[in-house]
């Protein structure tokens, strides 16, 4: 605003609130169709590398309980004190006045909150509740964390701070003691159908790439990492053919299900069938977050298959 009219900025933004722009304009796109090349699709090339990422799998996990138990009684240790809640009041007076709504503190009170002797929410049953793990195996970790005394501060923080440390120690386990075989028998049970390639997809042509090494016409990508190693793919002559895997083609797993990034056939003398899966560090698999475990899972799953499964940062890891 004109500096003759600074006073009048709340107004007017009050004024241009209310007509909700956003509800009349939209991010810019460039959609259009996404063709499959039918040809490709029939070539002995892509049929091979499709029967060997084809099959689907299931899996079990193995963990001994006490390893459990020191994982999770060593986490709920560390775990931050649970103070008691504490409830801030604060008092003001508003002025409207013709600039606009002014402010002034008055006052601030601070009160701490005593749990006292009111009825207690029943701890074993929220946590198995969440967990899944045994009452016994629950009340051996409580037991043996020290920490059952700062259940009394703040019931339900000391809940959520206890589940979302066994959940993660229990994630751990899963994950590393992880194996998958494959589903015997043919069909939709067993294996992913070539069926579910759409013969065309509507997408943004602002995140897609045109290639002529693939089933689609367009590559689309989530990141610059992607849109620079299909790129190089396509530009390669070592390499014959290579799949963005789409959203339906997934990997169960115990923390959500995974979609692996690329299926690739690369012929070196001989021809060489495998998946890679696109990172922007290749210090990705060192981590310990939900989306790292399900890669790892998925590295489990494809050497059920015995296809060959990495991570890269570009195309020169393929």
């Amino acid at each position: 605003m004109p500096e003759a009219y600074r006073d009048l900025a709340p107004s007017v933004i009050d004024l241009l609130a209310g007509y909700q722009i956003e509800r009349h304009i939209r991010r810019e796109r460039d959609d259009g169709p996404n063709m499959l090349k039918k040809e490709v699709c029939l070539t002995p090339e892509f049929t091979a590398l499709w029967d060997r990422i084809k099959p689907k799998t299931t899996y079990r996990v193995e963990f001994k309980t006490d390893e459990l138990v020191q994982r999770a009684v060593a986490g709920i240790r560390r775990m931050t004190r649970i103070e008691k809640p504490h409830i801030t009041v604060s008092a003001g007076q508003i002025g409207v006045e013709k600039g606009g709504v002014s402010t002034r503190a008055v006052s601030v009170a601070e009160e701490q909150i005593e749990y006292g002797n009111r009825a207690a929410p029943d701890l074993l049953a929220y946590l198995q509740n969440e967990t899944e793990l045994t009452r016994s195996t629950l009340v051996r970790i409580l037991k043996e964390s020290g920490r059952l005394g700062d259940f009394f501060n703040n019931p339900q923080r000391f809940l959520d701070a206890v589940a979302a440390i066994l959940k993660y120690e229990l994630h751990r386990l899963l994950v590393d003691g992880i194996k998958y075989e494959r589903l015997a028998g043919a069909g939709s049970e067993a294996e992913w159908e070539m069926l579910l390639f759409k013969n065309e997809e509507l997408i943004n042509y602002l995140t897609a790439l045109p290639v002529s090494k693939s089933v689609y016409e367009y590559v689309v990508y989530d990141s610059e990492v992607e849109r620079e190693f299909a790129k190089r793919l396509d530009e390669r002559e070592d390499i014959k053919l290579f799949i963005k895997l789409p959203s339906w083609f997934t990997v169960d797993t115990p923390v959500g299900s995974y979609n692996p990034d690329w299926a690739i056939l690369k012929h070196d003398e001989q021809a060489l069938y495998m998946v890679r899966e696109t990172k922007g560090t290749r210090d990705f698999m060192k981590l310990r977050t939900s989306e790292a475990d399900k890669v790892r899972c998925g590295q489990k799953h494809f050497e059920a298959l015995g296809v060959p499964f990495d991570v890269v940062v570009t195309a020169d890891g393929v």
